[in-house]
């Protein structure tokens, strides 16, 4: 076994470590610490403590389908996550058992400390909630549930429950509100208490009949989010209903055991199914969860959990506002929750990295990083614990491509992060021929499109598709401080805004600006709802323009106009503009003087290309105009947009290397091509 200090010289030389005494328990530890047959029968609470931590930058291969490797040589900084393990093993941050790091694919390094045991399985808290997550994932991918099963409410599940005696608005829970802790379930403690103190009603499904029963009404207003315990609980319930045999066994035999997890423990709740709280793990075994993440549900080549589940479930699909642990930590931001998973952004060198993890009480972490191909894995017995930021400041650093290799060089480079500051995310404005914006920042070696500024130009949002992994994400720039500062877009998802920047459109839904961000998705109404748009914008009389997609290649340009406070049902465009096929991505100014779109006609260069069409003095709509060679090329442009001050055109267009940039060039391109 190869461990991370293979001299006391070098870790003086390279680490200046002060305690001689860790160091050498570090140098001397040949084996990693395992839990005796009598420590396994002790509650966690009793484990004796570690009288050395375990530190290895070479795990050893365990026969436990976990593929390893060595740090520094497979990725990674060792100076760095060593000089991290020994603060740990010090106790400089808490009462960490173990810290584990998989990146590429590879366990990379594993230590434990305290009451950590390679071999002893961790109390979870509510981290269980991803397992269950996991679970229902399986379900579906087994044909036991649908994704469109998932916005079902949670009672059409469960038979045996009497409907009589509910709450009203009982139909308004649906199972993913289940899962994103937007139940509306309101319960009162003393209520709480009560059925604790008399448990029996509470068998089978009568736990949900007592919460369906004694909760508030389930109103729109209260189904925000709660971090309770009514909604996981509620969920394993659909899971048991729903799988052949008892939810205990479907875990095991199509989860658990299928990833080579047997040892385990897992309590049953007072129902008779298991909790939906409280499951112990080892540390490997949180790595391998996190490695399924990471690989799309993915396992040893079995799709074990469908891939769209996997990215529903880690996206940012409901804003927490109760996250206290991450309130004062400038490094974490963003804080939101999806299917029993949380999120946030974490900074470092003036970047934000999307995290997405399972998270319990005390310390147990599993924290996944797509972007740097990254699982970090913590358990601990600590209220306190700073996991979020330390992976941020003193983890993320280690894995980044050309990361300073010594402590002395990351503190003098703590203060020269890159600053973004001035207008246009700091980019010198282009003239009347097109370039790449922001090249390395906006645009990157992924495929980016769709972007947008809101009308006081302090925000810009686009999207971005990873062409390794194939995923999208929405990501926004805000300015803020003087500088520039990128996240996930609020909620995963972003669109294109109304002029008064009060509205967002994402497909034939909306949200409102509200003084938090933004709402929850809302319906256009019926008349849109069978329409497949991709792209809606508006104008400052609230007209409509969009397209209804793709559907038989014959896609059309349509309006709706705000009649007298009534909204007119949709209308296609003249056929100066729908001539050709297909004919997308409409950007209506906002005075409605012009139009742009994308269409593929016989006066094309070949793909799709750019036009405009100039509204006439008898408020018909003029010709449609070729953008010509200056933007239109052999192979597709599109997705035109002027920015809210009217300076700037922006769009979508190939790059030398094939996929999608976003280009810039000076307005004034448009009106060259106005009729004189």
């Amino acid at each position: 076994m190869k461990h991370i200090c293979t001299s006391i010289t070098l870790l003086f030389s390279v680490l200046a470590i002060s305690s001689f005494a860790t160091q050498s328990a570090v140098e001397d530890k040949m084996l990693a610490p395992e839990a005796t047959a009598t420590e396994a029968k002790l509650s966690f609470r009793d484990i004796p403590e570690l009288k050395e931590a375990f530190i290895d930058a070479a795990p050893t291969d365990r026969k436990d389908e976990l593929i390893v490797g060595e740090l520094g040589i497979d990725g990674g900084n060792k100076d760095m996550i060593t000089k991290l393990a020994l603060e740990i093993a010090d106790k400089k941050h808490g009462n960490f058992d173990s810290l584990l790091i998989a990146h590429k694919g590879k366990l990379l390094f594993e230590s434990y400390y305290l009451r950590g045991r390679i071999n002893l399985p961790h109390p979870q808290a509510s981290a269980t909630k991803v397992y269950l997550s996991m679970a229902i994932g399986r379900a579906i991918q087994l044909g036991y549930l649908t994704m469109a099963d998932l916005d079902k409410p949670v009672v059409s599940f469960l038979k045996s429950l009497d409907p009589a005696k509910f709450v009203e608005g009982t139909e308004k829970i649906t199972l993913h509100q289940a899962m994103t802790m937007r139940s509306g379930l309101r319960i009162s403690r003393d209520k709480i208490r009560e059925l604790r103190e008399n448990p029996a009603p509470l068998k089978g499904q009568g736990q949900v009949q007592a919460y369906l029963e004694h909760s508030a009404p389930i109103t729109l207003e209260s189904q925000s989010f709660l971090y309770q315990f009514t909604d996981p609980t509620m969920v394993m319930q659909v899971l048991d209903a729903v799988v052949p045999g008892t939810a205990k066994d479907f875990i095991k035999n199509e989860l658990l055991d299928k990833m080579g997890i047997t040892t385990y423990g897992w309590p049953t709740a007072v129902s008779g199914l298991p909790s939906a709280g409280g499951t112990s793990i080892t540390s490997r075994a949180m790595v391998k969860f996190g490695t399924l993440v990471m690989n799309k549900g993915k396992w040893n080549g079995e799709q074990l959990i469908p891939e769209a589940f996997i990215v529903k479930a880690t996206s940012k699909i409901a804003q927490s506002r109760t996250d206290e642990n991450f309130a004062d930590i400038p490094d974490v931001s963003g804080t939101a929750y999806g299917y029993f998973f949380w999120q946030a952004d974490m900074s470092t060198r003036g970047k934000s990295y999307l995290s997405q993890a399972a998270r319990g009480g005390g310390g147990q972490y599993i924290i996944v990083i797509e972007e740097l191909d990254l699982v970090v894995v913590v358990t601990a017995h600590d209220r306190d614990n700073n996991t979020s930021s330390l992976t941020a400041t003193r983890i993320l650093p280690a894995f980044i491509q050309n990361s300073i290799t010594t402590m002395n060089e990351i503190s003098n480079s703590q203060d020269k992060s890159p600053i973004i500051e001035g207008p246009y995310i700091g980019q010198k404005p282009p003239g009347l021929t097109p370039e790449v914006f922001a090249p390395g920042i906006v645009s990157t070696e992924h495929h980016e499109w769709g972007p947008f500024f809101t009308p006081d130009m302090k925000e810009f949002y686009f999207s971005r598709r990873n062409n390794k992994s194939g995923k999208d994400s929405h990501l926004v720039f805000k300015f803020e401080n003087n500088r520039w500062h990128e996240s996930e877009a609020e909620h995963g998802v972003s669109g294109e805004i109304s002029p008064d920047g009060k509205t967002m459109f994402y497909t034939n839904q909306y949200r409102e600006r509200t003084d938090d961000g933004w709402s929850e998705l809302k319906s256009l109404g019926s008349a849109f709802e069978d329409i497949d748009i991709m792209r809606l914008t508006s104008s400052f009389k609230g007209t409509y323009v969009f397209d209804d997609g793709y559907k038989d290649g014959k896609a059309k340009i349509r309006y709706s106009r705000l009649i007298n406070g009534e909204r007119e049902a949709p209308k296609p465009l003249s056929k100066e503009i729908n001539t050709g096929t297909p004919n997308v991505h409409p950007f209506i100014a906002p005075d409605e003087s012009y139009i742009l779109w994308d269409s593929k006609r016989d006066d094309g260069y070949g793909g799709l290309d750019m036009y405009v069409s100039f509204r006439q003095e008898d408020g018909t709509w003029g010709a449609a105009i070729n953008f010509g060679d200056k933007i239109n090329t052999s192979t597709s442009q599109g997705g035109g947009y002027v920015t809210p001050d009217g300076k700037y055109l922006f769009f979508n267009g190939p790059a030398s290397t094939g996929k999608g940039d976003v280009f810039w060039v000076d307005a004034q391109i448009i009106e060259t091509l106005r009729p004189k």
